[in-house]
């Protein structure tokens, strides 16, 4: 038997941000429009619900060791999003990751993100569809859902500056009543590249495949069918420009195709283009600690609206590890 005397680190840390968001009901959703988080979030039926202050706190612990392999890790993370005033919106989330080396430049990692009770906001409760039905008042309630999302990351080092990642993801969005019937399952599939050009500039580019399906006996009840398939690509680029001051700027392109066969279905031959720009200020104050400021633009259009949406969040924080 072979003893393994390597000896396990922990480390943990914690960040905390304060934001002002001009629209409430896409906060979530451009927060989250990232190669890294969950870039296909729920469509919000119905944005410009208000502005508000936002405050993030985010805490981590993680433990590596070594086994026959190579390096073996296993990390917590658990933040939320406070909104101020707008209560109903506030929600926590949680990411469970293992890692594992398999060779000097190939590590694989497992990911698990549960985002629970997340408000999407005031939507218009669907009525069954029975032929000619009678005209009814119509009545809003508060969409809401549970995120289960299991993803896998296989890196491989392809030479000392560039890394290339293939992500797989499998994921469910369950609905509360009254919208149970939106329960949605979702596969991804998508290369990364990380290129590190100097050692002063890193460039990260990805592309999503991704396809959202919808259970028929559901949504038959009420035309209304929120499945699709989604395009998404980002490019990121990190700057060194002071030794400890660094510029990081986003581009995120997303594009939806809703795939309702319904006829009077208001997704059926839609579509969703999004546009989003992001640019972030770092200064670290030593290998611990760092502050953060940024600010992010973002324009989304839906086919059947005459008009594109606009969304903006400013931001301060401050990151510490320890």
């Amino acid at each position: 038997m072979i003893l393994n005397t390597a000896q396990a680190e922990w480390s943990a840390g914690g960040d905390f941000s304060a934001y002002y968001t001009d629209d409430v009901g896409l906060f979530a959703v451009t927060r989250r429009l990232s190669l890294e988080e969950d870039p296909t979030q729920p469509i919000v039926d119905e944005p410009d619900q208000g502005s508000d202050f936002v405050y993030e706190p985010n805490v981590y612990i993680n433990w590596v060791t070594e086994n026959n392999l190579g390096e073996f890790q296993v990390s917590l993370d658990g933040g939320g999003y406070i909104f101020n005033d707008h209560s109903e919106y506030s929600h926590g989330f949680m990411q469970f990751t293992v890692g594992q080396a398999l060779t000097d430049r190939t590590k694989i990692k497992f990911l698990y993100d549960f985002i629970p009770s997340l408000y999407l906001g005031l939507n218009l409760v669907p009525e069954i569809q029975e032929g000619d039905a009678e005209e009814h008042e119509e009545v809003e309630a508060g969409e809401r859902l549970n995120n289960h999302i299991l993803a896998m990351h296989l890196e491989h080092e392809l030479t000392d500056y560039l890394t290339l990642r293939a992500l797989v993801r499998y994921g469910v969005r369950l609905y509360d009543q009254p919208f149970s019937y939106r329960d949605t399952q979702f596969f991804t599939i998508g290369p990364h590249l990380v290129w590190m050009i100097t050692p002063d500039i890193e460039l990260l580019v990805g592309y999503h495949f991704e396809q959202g399906y919808t259970d028929e006996d559901q949504t038959v009840q009420y035309q209304d069918d929120i499945g699709y398939i989604n395009h998404f690509t980002s490019a990121e680029l990190k700057i060194r420009v002071l030794p400890e001051f660094f510029i990081k700027a986003t581009f995120d392109y997303e594009h939806n195709d809703y795939t309702s066969s319904y006829a009077t279905d208001i997704h059926h031959n839609g579509n969703e283009n999004v546009y989003q720009g992001e640019l972030e200020f770092i200064y670290e104050l030593n290998e611990s600690a760092a502050l953060i400021a940024g600010w992010q633009h973002g324009k989304r259009k839906f086919s059947y609206e005459a008009h594109s949406v606009k969304n903006n969040n400013a931001w301060i924080g401050a990151e510490y590890h320890f």
